[in-house]
């Protein structure tokens, strides 16, 4: 029975069964008991007192550990102690709860990512014991430094509404809290999120790359992120060694944001109203967006067709064109053509990109888009060459947002980020039926047999 319970230092002496199906465990010590002050057996007992102490549960049901122990008197005279009561490691003094029932409790809602309410609930304790024993349990983590990284991926996620007050100055109102946070996700490794600041400002950036030591930032080889002018001022300022590389999602959704804008403004002039489902322009609207080589026989007939045929349809021809090209040179990164591309083949698909764009300059909408791709021309040659993407920063943030949700939100900013960084740091389980597959990528310079 003692081996069953588990609790080092007593026995079990009775279990009872209460009317509300839960159980009471009746414990004695079962170790030699000595002066805490100066280490003197105990001889002579001063008082018996009884302690409750609730335990995790067992078998579906509550578990209270009631234990009978024993208040001592201490026959050393010179000892500061008059009196001691029994204490084991499992049992601590003046604990209403077991050290495992609280070790469960941070699992739960570390490790499961539950809702604090719900695990307290489910161990019968109060919302703040259960909180309590999560926050000993990862805030001595977070708070230590992140391990080396190799590549740092940034990106924003907005959590809630921003807090607003009044200035009891002035009268006016003023952001107190801005809930755009900005997190720093190890990309290379499985460290998750490495930390989070309010704000998506420039300083807010370097502030928490310049906590952080010297030899860690000499690290970073890439720094990924989306096509944020603040994010790419601060890592210029704090991390000049670093390739600066922007994220290839976010270049192909400004291309097919490119192509609606000017669907938008054709169906527009040419109908003087909104799109309908009868108009051709419609019927192609998302066959526009997706991959050409995704697209069936049948599906690109259709979109190559209704452009071909309608004249009006001729920029909208010309954009599309404009992003294939751009997915044309994003197609020689390591990741797609599991080779490292040619600085040469970069630079010309880069030429034949700008070069298409130029000619077709008086349509407004390639026109600025041109401009945004001369603007961050370093930034996207480094992403195809190193193959770097921040694909990594946003799953952390579906993480989060899938967190936040399962809590119905969060009020308390640094909670919110405590939770943010516990759910991005959970070891990743698969499935035992899951298949591996492990991909070769050549690095170097393919010979193909002569």
């Amino acid at each position: 029975m003692d081996t069953l319970f588990g609790l080092t230092g007593v026995r079990v002496v009775e279990v009872d069964t209460e009317p509300d199906d839960s159980v009471t465990v009746y414990v004695q010590t079962a170790v030699t008991v000595v002066c805490p002050g100066c280490a003197t057996p105990a001889a002579r007992i001063k008082e018996r007192v009884t302690g409750r102490i609730r335990d995790v549960p067992y078998g579906g049901r509550r578990v209270r550990v009631v234990w009978w122990k024993q208040r001592w008197s201490c026959l050393n005279e010179d000892c500061p102690r008059g009196s001691f009561t029994e204490s084991v490691t499992d049992l601590p003094t003046r604990s209403r709860v077991t050290p495992r029932l609280r070790r469960s409790c941070a699992r739960s809602i570390g490790d499961s990512g539950r809702a604090v309410a719900e695990v307290a609930a489910s161990h019968g304790v109060s919302w703040h014991t259960a909180h309590d024993a999560f926050t000993a349990t990862v805030d001595p983590v977070l708070a230590g430094e992140p391990e080396p990284v190799t590549d740092l991926g940034i990106d924003e996620v907005r959590r809630g509404r921003p807090r607003l007050a009044a200035d009891p100055d002035t009268g006016r109102t003023r952001q107190i809290a801005d809930r755009w946070h900005t997190g720093f996700t190890d990309l290379s490794g499985p460290q998750g999120l490495l930390g989070q600041v309010e704000g998506r400002r420039t300083a807010d950036v370097t502030t928490w790359l310049e906590q952080r030591d010297p030899a860690w930032l000499a690290g970073i080889r890439t720094v990924s992120i989306d096509m944020c002018p603040a994010f790419r001022a601060a890592v210029r300022e704090a991390l000049p060694h670093a390739l600066l590389c922007v994220d290839p999602f976010h270049l192909v959704q400004l291309a097919n944001r490119m192509i609606t804008t000017v669907r938008w403004r054709i169906v527009r002039n040419k109908y003087g109203r909104r799109g309908r489902k009868t108009d051709p322009e419609y019927g192609i609207k998302r066959l526009l967006t997706r991959n050409r080589e995704d697209l069936s026989p049948p599906q690109l007939a259709k979109l190559w067709n209704t452009m071909a045929d309608d004249p009006t349809l001729t920029d909208l021809h010309l954009a599309w064109i404009t992003k294939e090209h751009l997915r044309d040179l994003l197609a020689l990164r390591i990741t797609r053509s599991h080779t490292t591309p040619a600085p040469s083949l970069v630079r010309d698909r880069w030429a034949t990109l700008l070069t298409w764009c130029a000619d077709h300059a008086h349509v407004d909408e390639i026109a600025a888009f041109a401009r945004t791709l001369d603007t961050w021309r370093d930034e996207i040659v480094n992403a195809v060459l190193t193959g770097a993407s921040n694909a990594g920063s946003e799953g952390i943030n579906r993480i989060q947002k899938l967190d936040a949700r399962a809590a119905f939100g969060y009020r308390n900013p640094d909670n919110q980020r405590r939770r943010a960084r516990t759910a991005t740091r959970r070891p990743r389980k698969r499935s035992p039926n899951a298949i591996s597959r492990n991909r070769l990528w050549v690095t170097g310079p393919q010979h193909h047999p002569g």
